[in-house]
């Protein structure tokens, strides 16, 4: 679970720096190399996260809630750091 813990805080991490760092630097600046970095990064953080899931998904340490959870918090800007403390928490409660 550890492994997923990493995944969900740097695809959350990229997610944030993309959306309000790279895009105003874009369109608001006209730095269009900051997304031609930042992009696929997060792109790659964002597979990287959904293998994970779904790796957790299959072994049984996540129910499709959980599951479904987890995705939809990739797509909410901060959600991925609520969802990796509530991971920690459920890590914690498995192994004392």
């Amino acid at each position: 679970m550890t492994g997923l813990r990493v995944a969900v805080l740097a695809e959350a991490t990229t997610l944030i720096v993309l959306l309000f760092i790279a895009v105003p630097l874009k369109y608001g600046a006209g730095i269009v190399v900051a997304t031609k970095i930042l992009g696929p990064i997060h792109g790659l953080a964002f597979l990287t996260f959904n293998w994970k899931v779904f790796q957790e998904h299959a072994s049984g340490s996540l129910n499709t809630r959980e599951t479904c959870r987890l995705l939809i918090g990739a797509f909410v800007p901060f959600l991925g750091f609520y969802n990796e403390r509530w991971l920690r928490r459920k890590a914690e409660q498995i192994e004392p």
